[in-house]
């Protein structure tokens, strides 16, 4: 794997999510961090899954009203995150190795239904008062987060 350095990525709609990830997976890309695109594409979409689903947990009130409100708030207003353990749960289970484009899809179909969904809010497990165009932008902050450590390759055109 070749080191680069991250992207600085703002996405403020799934549709520029989409583009980028089909421009990652048409042209290919340099991996600079531990997933593939496949593998941010299935954690992507456990979460967005599960934001509009459920999660089956959520953190205590006290965390919830608290840190997390602050660090969602300062992520929404700086339009990027940090990067943090991952829960298992949520760590993609693909193989490192080629892409896989059947995940790649799933995971475009559930960011156009995140950009259509307009359901509660009441259960979102890491803070509470979310909307959904809150939790879409905080969606579009995450994909921004990951996408950002794949660079497109650059073909060599000099002759």
């Amino acid at each position: 794997m070749t080191k680069i350095s991250k992207r600085s990525l703002d996405f403020h709609s799934g549709d520029e999510v989409i583009a980028e990830i089909k421009r990652l997976q048409e042209g290919g890309y340099v991996q600079n961090k531990n997933w593939n695109l496949t593998q941010i594409c299935e954690h992507l979409d456990v979460i967005m899954t599960g934001g509009m689903e459920g999660f089956g947990f959520r953190l205590p009130r006290i965390l919830r009203a608290t840190v997390m409100k602050w660090m969602i708030a300062r992520m929404l207003r700086q339009r990027k995150m940090s990067s943090a353990p991952t829960l298992d749960r949520l760590k993609p289970k693909s193989p490192d190795g080629p892409d896989d484009p059947g995940v790649i899809d799933h995971c475009i179909e559930t960011i156009h239904r995140a950009k259509a969904f307009d359901g509660s809010m009441k259960d979102y497990p890491f803070i509470d008062d979310m909307t959904p165009e809150m939790w879409r932008q905080f969606m579009w902050v995450h994909a921004a987060h990951h996408l950002g450590f794949l660079a497109p390759k650059v073909s060599d055109s000099s002759p």
